[in-house]
């Protein structure tokens, strides 16, 4: 999945990192972390989590959060994966034809930059990312994460990603509240990583 060294020094680097948090977080996903930053004023800074338009628009919370780009590492920009959540037609409709020009309708420049955003939506579309109006909105959200965005790998999208994710995550977090064996945790995750590759669609 990734070199020894590379490894090593990624889990070492997260776990100097992680001990400086409030224990709390590592039971926390981004939106719970969101919402302890706009419910208190205990928390002033997150440095990586996946972005939510929603916070940063006034009347949305009791605080206003605001995004930026990623942190640098040796004066280098980092880079983040990009996920996010898609819209399909699955091939079992009874009306795929009609289900297409919904999805065309939705994921237009027009609908993105206007309606979709307007109600709360976040946008896939780049031209509404760009928009001056809804950055307004927002206070600069889309034009200061694109950035962040446009360096951006795409998740994998093989079948079993998703089980690698959510069972390697768990690795590395045990990890990082209770150090040990970097060495054990990179085979606990190749395994997981090979397990993953065998995940068939039904």
């Amino acid at each position: 999945m990734i070199s020894e060294s590379t490894g090593i020094k990624a889990l070492q680097m997260f776990r100097e990192l992680a001990q400086l948090i409030d224990p709390a977080n590592f039971n926390r996903n981004p939106i719970q972390v969101y919402e302890a930053m706009v419910n208190s004023n205990e928390i002033a800074y997150c440095p990586f989590a996946y972005g939510y338009s929603n916070y940063s628009r006034i009347g949305y919370s009791q605080n206003l959060l605001h995004f930026y780009d990623l942190v640098k590492l040796n004066d280098n920009p980092m880079i983040s994966s990009l996920g996010g959540t898609g819209l399909a037609v699955s091939s079992f409709s009874e009306h795929i034809e009609t289900a297409i020009k919904y999805a065309e309708f939705t994921c237009s420049s027009q609908v993105q930059q206007n309606i979709y955003t307007d109600n709360g939506g976040q946008p896939g579309h780049l031209q509404a990312w760009k928009s001056e109006r809804i950055n307004g909105v927002t206070h600069d959200y889309f034009k200061n994460t694109l950035p962040a965005l446009e360096r951006a790998f795409l998740r994998p999208r093989y079948y079993g990603h998703m089980y690698f994710q959510d069972h390697a995550g768990d690795v590395v977090r045990n990890y990082l509240m209770n150090g040990g064996d970097e060495l054990k945790v990179l085979e606990e995750m190749n395994s997981l990583y090979s397990e993953s590759l065998k995940i068939q669609t039904v």
